[in-house]
């Protein structure tokens, strides 16, 4: 089977990293082709939910995370991770823009204090992302174990010594909202207590009873 994504080209600017994305002939191109795969990212990253997200469906991503674009849901796991590390700065930020000549294809743009980093996390993100929409049957992947190697990798490789580390989304960096107009500029937007929000918000909210039944019925523990 083929994968979701394609990366086909990665270009490492001063500040930030661009990846173009493609997805994949025969995979789905926006999340409500597949909202249990949606509700299964979710439920690895919850934080994502509480993104701000500055698009026409509302304020944070959970407002339009069931009818958006696979890439655009790859942006925001993609970003979460990077925040949960602690290694990426005092703003995490991310934007996914369309391509007009080919529905399939995205350019997502992301923070990039460390090129190593930031492709660590966009490739973990994709893996995860792999999982939900094609392999479910499998062992979910482990979020904040993936957080965790990720973040020990990183400091070994600048010579530090890597120390116990619990990943603590709302103790991270503040979120960019993405989802402008082309030319148009990001605001910064402080996102300290996602997690605690997304708690008390429900996944029912997002998905409907559906998408709760089928994760309670087993799959995270798969």
């Amino acid at each position: 089977m083929a994968d979701l994504f394609n990366i086909m080209k990665i270009t490492v600017g001063a500040d930030k990293l661009t990846a173009r994305v493609l997805v994949n002939p025969g995979m789905p191109v926006r999340t409500s082709e597949d909202i249990e795969a949606t509700a299964r990212v979710y439920y690895l990253a919850p934080a994502i939910a509480m993104h701000t997200c500055l698009g026409d469906a509302g304020e944070h991503f959970q407002d339009c995370m069931s009818d958006t674009e696979v890439a655009h849901l790859l942006e925001h796991l993609t970003v979460e991770i990077l925040n949960e590390t602690g290694l990426a700065g005092d703003v995490v930020s991310g934007r996914t823009k369309p391509n007009p000549d080919d529905p399939r294809l995205f350019d997502i743009e992301l923070s990039c204090v460390d090129d190593a980093l930031t492709v660590g996390a966009l490739s973990s993100a994709t893996f995860m992302m792999q999982w939900a929409f094609l392999h479910p049957d499998q062992v979910a992947p482990d979020f904040p174990g993936t957080v965790v190697a990720l973040r020990n990798l990183m400091l070994r490789l600048r010579g530090e010594e890597p120390e116990e580390f619990t990943p603590q989304a709302d103790e991270g960096a503040q979120y960019v909202g993405d989802e402008l107009p082309y030319e148009a500029e990001s605001a910064v937007v402080d996102t300290e207590g996602a997690r605690a929000a997304v708690n008390e918000l429900g996944s029912e909210v997002l998905f409907g009873g559906a998408a709760e039944d089928m994760w309670q019925g087993g799959e995270q523990q798969q």
